[in-house]
């Protein structure tokens, strides 16, 4: 048995703002339906050369739903989470954590429907920068996390001792603080710095924690 207890989340103006926020490209598209092809570019390239497409009733109903979901589900996941009470101890983090996601989500949404339109917009400097600066953010403030199963290096080792999680996220911080540069350069400088090593670096960011995490665990319990 737990200690925890459930929590009602309240609902505030920060949760109205985020859905207004979600909903807006979703609102945009409505209205511009009828001037979308009836199948669009959903994905592109690392060029920025689309190499995916989908129906616009489909792609409108999808990213609609990832859109709204979004937002609710990351403020109710913390009511269900057998360590609830941890997301005290970093609330704004997670708080900020939530805006930047739906913001990023969003923009995704607002970029992907203006290029169907037949905008000239520059995807492939866009996204790259916008993963890049969501990377560093989340990296600066990784190290304030407390164990949770929402959010986080969540390895069976970092869950299983706090001592772990601690020091992996102090550790993973400045990690994903670099491949966020990394990836921003992916963006600004893409002769210098070609997408795949972005990409590289940012897998790297994420498993060379979880490896820390395992030996951490390791030598704690030797």
């Amino acid at each position: 048995m737990t200690n925890a207890i459930r929590k009602t989340p309240r609902w505030t103006w920060k949760d109205t703002l985020l859905l207004i926020i979600a909903a807006a490209p979703i609102l945009y598209a409505i209205g511009v339906y009828g001037k979308l092809p009836e199948i669009m570019a959903v994905h592109f390239g690392t060029g920025g050369e689309a190499n995916g497409y989908q129906s616009k009733g489909s792609f409108l109903i999808l990213m609609s739903a990832l859109n709204l979901a979004l937002p609710l589900l990351m403020k109710w996941a913390p009511s269900l989470d057998p360590k609830r009470n941890n997301y005290e101890k970093f609330q704004g983090f997670y708080d900020l954590l939530r805006i930047l996601m739906t913001v990023f989500l969003s923009g995704v949404f607002f970029i992907t429907i203006l290029t169907n339109l037949g905008y000239d917009i520059p995807i492939n400097f866009w996204v790259p920068l916008g993963v890049g600066a969501l990377w560093m953010v989340i990296g600066n403030y990784m190290g304030r996390a407390r164990p949770n199963y929402t959010f986080g290096i969540r390895t069976p080792w970092t869950l299983a001792d706090e001592e772990v999680w601690r020091r992996t996220h102090r550790m993973a911080g400045p990690i994903w603080m670099l491949a966020g540069i990394v990836f921003i350069g992916v963006s600004l400088f893409p002769s210098v710095v070609p997408a795949w090593f972005g990409i590289v670096v940012i897998l790297l960011s994420v498993l060379v924690p979880t490896l820390y995490s395992y030996i951490k665990y390791r030598e704690r319990k030797n």
